[in-house]
């Protein structure tokens, strides 16, 4: 830690020791990465702090700007209220939470308040230091520059580069300008009319504080990223020699090789360069996490979440010792007390940790041979034969029908509900053809007579 300390306090002076010349700190980043590139193992050290740097200066240019609160909090807000978040992305811990609170007590505190107030520049700074101690994601701070710069493009402001700018950073500031429409980000509905409902100058600020910060903001951007790619490609071939370790199992080499990057961009975001250790080392256990992941979710038909697929290495690993250990198969009770698990959670695990089985058979099975799905019966559809008894009820009960007047089909229908969608009783039929119940009931009797005799065998077959 003294040597660590000795090299962050001459990095701060501006000076790179260790078989280089002197550097002095008005050099640009990209001067300074090209020059320790030469480094090779130590490259990554340079490049690491350099991009906590840019990385910083970018949350310090979004800190100003009162709609990254807004933003925060319409994205974290409900999940930090339900307490659920996604598995492959951070968790949402106490420390996130109580970030969240305090953002949400400053910004709604602020934003009641006229911008002449006299404590409105307090709350402000109170406001922007929340914001800085946030643990921005990869997907945060890009988005939140996506809408600052669509702001900035949708006031109508006319970037104008200073004159100690060079050409080349005012034309990345200009293709970003350029760019903002063809991603087509931060123009959601619903998060467009979250905004209209502030003062625009409460979440963007005034012209001239958002032309201070903007050019700042959008080269921090620039930087930030193009370090993330160089640390990326300096260690691709740390990528290619994991996935090369996983070689023969669910996925292809190319797979291994694209979910082994997902992990080595993971550790550049969390690497922190200050705590001494090597990047290597540390990125090698996010690439072997998302290799691992990955061959866990491609094992199963049914994806498992990865902390469930530990339980069930667990639970499996628990009863081979058991049996060893006994010489017999473990019940559900002894598998719990060993496992050290409920019952239900032992239950749960084994149903959850079944195969799946192809319905169709295996491509290794002989022509001849049965497949699972020939022994199983047919349950959701109806039976062909059942259709074909229906139409032919419904033909017969028809013909039996038409055979009787007018009034004793209107009597048939309406009482057994035939053609009509609710049956009737025999005293409303009696009220729509104005006759009494008894009535009625004797008109029944002689059509069911009739149809009795003439079509009685017929649909005694139905039975």
């Amino acid at each position: 830690m003294a040597y660590l300390n000795t090299q962050l306090s001459k990095q701060e002076l501006g000076v790179v020791v260790d078989g280089f010349s002197l550097i002095q700190t008005e050099q640009s980043t990209i001067e300074v990465i090209e020059t320790v590139a030469e480094v090779g193992e130590n490259s990554n050290f340079y490049i690491a702090s350099q991009l906590k740097n840019e990385k910083s200066k970018l949350i310090s240019s979004l800190s100003q700007f009162p709609v990254t609160a807004l933003w925060l909090l319409n994205q974290y807000e409900q999940s930090v209220a339900s307490g659920s978040s996604q598995e492959d992305d951070v968790t949402l811990d106490s420390e996130i939470t109580t970030d969240i609170s305090e953002i949400s007590k400053y910004f709604y505190a602020l934003s009641v308040k006229p911008l002449t107030d006299a404590s409105y520049a307090a709350d402000k700074q109170n406001l922007t230091t929340a914001l800085e101690l946030f643990p921005y994601s990869f997907h945060d701070l890009i988005k939140l520059v996506d809408v600052i710069v669509y702001a900035y493009k949708f006031r109508g402001l006319c970037y104008q580069p200073s004159i100690h700018m060079v050409d080349q950073k005012s034309d990345v500031v200009l293709k970003r300008l350029e760019g903002v429409n063809s991603r087509n980000r931060g123009k959601d509905s619903s998060w467009a009319d979250l905004v209209y409902s502030y003062d625009e100058q409460f979440l963007f600020l005034t012209s001239t504080e958002m032309h201070k910060y903007f050019s700042e903001l959008v080269l921090s951007e620039h930087m930030w990223l193009k370090l993330r790619q160089k640390i990326a490609s300096a260690n691709s071939r740390l990528v290619l020699f994991i996935a090369n370790q996983y070689k023969g199992s669910f996925l292809d080499f190319d797979d291994l090789v694209q979910e082994g990057q997902t992990g080595l961009l993971k550790a550049i975001d969390r690497f922190d360069y200050r705590l001494g250790f090597q990047f290597s080392t540390y990125a090698g256990y996010w690439i072997r996490q998302a290799i691992s992941r990955a061959l866990s979710r491609s094992e199963r038909v049914v994806r498992v979440p990865c902390g469930q697929v530990a339980n069930i290495n667990k639970v499996f690993r628990g009863k081979d010792e058991f049996v060893v250990r006994e010489g017999r198969e473990p019940n559900l009770n002894e598998l719990a007390d060993y496992t050290k698990l409920s019952c239900q959670e032992v239950s749960s695990i084994l149903s959850i940790s079944q195969t799946a089985m192809s319905l169709e058979g295996s491509e290794d099975d002989e022509e001849s041979s049965f497949s699972p799905i020939d022994f199983l019966e047919q349950q959701v559809f109806t039976s062909s034969f059942m259709k074909i008894a229906q139409t032919d009820l419904e033909g017969l009960l028809n013909k039996a029908i038409k055979m009787l007047n007018p009034r004793e089909a209107k009597i048939i229908s309406c009482h057994f509900g035939v053609d009509t969608e609710n049956a009737m009783t025999l005293q409303e039929i009696g009220i729509e053809l104005n006759l009494t119940r008894e009535r009625v009931r004797q008109i029944q009797v002689i059509a069911l007579d009739k149809i009795r005799r003439s079509f009685g065998d017929q649909l005694l077959a139905f039975l």
